[in-house]
């Protein structure tokens, strides 16, 4: 019992350190005060200050205790103006507590994020990791996120709690957009794509243990899309200082979100987009001024800069497995014949080419002139792109019953949504021709495009004599109780299946003794007698 009171302790403490760097949002921001962001705020600021001192320190006791100790003090001089949204802060995270009880993590988190944070925790800046593990060539900032969570007691334990607060302060910021809808009594679009966000987020993935790499972007990505409606359709948003606030968001999210996967990268496309549509507003000397002073856009050229160097510094390369980016003749490069063949083993894979028991003979063959497709239909859509189908339209029908009344009376609106949901037509184009799994953005993609229909539908109906404010908390509790009982179930089969008993040691399993470091001095170039550090895992047999 001691030890999940601990581990809650911890938990909260690495909580109120993010409030307190989120604080320091503003120092960045023309707005002093902007809560909803400002715990991904200082998740950010966490990865950029994890990101540089990794050049010069290992992430150990001590320098993570100054690194979250400095988050509190922050957090404690600000606590006053904190109060309003503390308790909705800690209702939260107290909910999604019960996520963390896990006793088996991902199938990668052995792989390579667990052995990928480790290395962070015991060594500075290595150049030349992706020769290690093909999973240490696409790093991800959960990783340098997770590695400042290595505590004295609590030890490894946290390492996987990264995804656990990038979700938390997401709902955070769902939650209190919901809030002030019902407030100021409004019920456009934007305020059921919100709902329905919230729902599919804490009810699909409710399982923190799969979400990796991946899911926390696309969770990110939900709050780009909600951010980026937000700021084209409330004419509010026409103020220079509004929109700069908006640009803030944006590129605050999409920091976060390639950070997490270099892949995402692609998502920028939005921000041009964005650009485009508030030109009238945006192109005068007075914003133009505005955004080019703005130190949150420095942030994020900074985090670009920190996240280009470190998978270059990994791979030789400045997009993994882009090969066209890549410097075979570095000394710790991946030679371009095997980036290469990475990028068709990553196709392969997504076009359900491959497997943990099965590869097609020929893959170059396969993946060209669309001859995966009825394989992957077979396989991949009518398993789990049907199933995630299955999910979204039972959201879709449950929010339904909940508005639609015969008090509701149709109106005409007009919403500026068409090129945006162009665009994320064309995204679905590109996912399914070059890498059709869910986890690399279909989730978040096909949700969209269901979700954004039926809010606007919903949008039309006049809630007047509808008491849309209980309907509303009633959907919120009856998510967050499914969120629970589908956790409480998790933790009941994985107490059946391996003891797993949360109230006598509620960490993750893990044995200490799989990972087993090999320092090698590797002489590389003989010419020059210079050296490189090669650190090797090895992995030792369970019994």
């Amino acid at each position: 019992m001691a030890d999940i009171i601990f581990l809650f302790f911890c938990y909260f403490l690495i909580v109120f350190s993010i409030i307190g760097y989120g604080k320091l949002f503003r120092f960045f921001s023309l707005k002093k005060n902007n809560s909803d962001i400002e715990g991904l705020f200082g998740l950010l600021l966490l990865i950029i200050i994890s990101y540089l001192t990794n050049l010069y320190f290992k992430h150990g006791y001590t320098h993570n205790i100054i690194v979250i100790s400095f988050g509190l003090i922050i957090f404690i001089k600000y606590l006053k103006e904190s109060l309003k949204d503390l308790k909705i802060i800690i209702s939260i995270f107290s909910i999604l507590f019960i996520g963390l009880l896990m006793y088996k993590n991902h199938d990668d988190f052995y792989y390579y994020h667990f052995q990928y944070t480790l290395t962070l925790i015991n060594f500075n800046k290595i150049f030349g990791l992706g020769l290690l593990n093909h999973g240490f060539r696409t790093p991800s900032s959960i990783f340098y996120l997770n590695s400042l969570f290595y505590f004295p007691f609590i030890k490894y334990f946290l390492l996987n709690a990264g995804a656990i607060y990038l979700l938390g302060f997401s709902n955070f910021i769902l939650l209190k957009k919901i809030v002030n809808y019902l407030k100021f009594k409004k019920t456009n679009f934007i305020f059921f794509l919100i709902i329905f966000t919230f729902i599919y987020v804490n009810t699909a993935f409710y399982r923190i243990a799969e979400h990796g790499t991946d899911k926390s972007a696309l969770i990110l990505i939900f709050l780009l899309a909600i951010y980026y409606l937000e700021s084209i359709n409330l004419k509010t948003n026409s103020s220079p200082n509004n929109i700069i606030y908006s640009f803030e968001k944006l590129i605050i999210l999409l920091i976060l979100i390639i950070s997490l996967k270099s892949f995402y990268l692609i998502y920028i496309i939005f921000l041009f987009l964005w650009i485009f549509e508030l030109r009238k507003n945006i192109f005068s000397k007075k914003i133009i001024l505005k955004f080019l002073t703005n130190r949150v856009l420095y942030l994020f050229i900074a985090g670009l800069i920190l996240i280009i160097f470190t998978v270059f510094s990994n791979t030789g390369c400045l997009v993994y497995p882009a090969s066209f980016t890549c410097n075979e003749n570095l000394q710790w490069s991946i030679p371009l014949e095997e980036v290469q063949n990475m990028k068709l083993w990553y196709e392969q894979w997504s076009k359900s080419g491959a497997s943990p028991n099965f590869r097609v003979d020929n893959p170059e063959i396969y993946v060209s002139n669309f001859n995966w497709v009825s394989r992957w239909f077979q396989n991949y859509f009518f398993t789990k792109v049907s199933d995630s189908f299955l999910i979204i339209i039972t959201i879709s029908f449950i929010l339904f019953l909940f508005y639609l009344d015969k008090e509701n009376k149709k109106n005409k609106v007009y919403s500026k949504y068409k090129i945006f949901y162009f665009f994320l037509i064309l995204l679905i184009i590109e996912w399914f021709v070059n890498h059709p799994a869910l986890r690399y953005g279909g989730y978040t993609l096909f949700a969209l495009c269901f979700f954004i229909p039926i809010s606007l539908y919903l949008e039309k109906l006049d809630f007047k004599k509808v008491n849309i404010k209980k309907r509303t908390l009633m959907l919120i509790l009856i998510t967050l109780i499914i969120f629970l009982i589908k956790n409480i179930d998790r933790i009941n089969t994985e107490y059946k299946k391996y003891e797993y008993n949360i109230l006598s040691n509620p960490y993750f399993y893990l044995n200490e003794n799989r990972f087993v470091y090999d320092k090698k001095l590797k002489k590389i170039d003989k010419k020059n007698n210079k050296h490189f550090l090669i650190l090797n895992y090895k992995t030792v047999e369970e019994n």
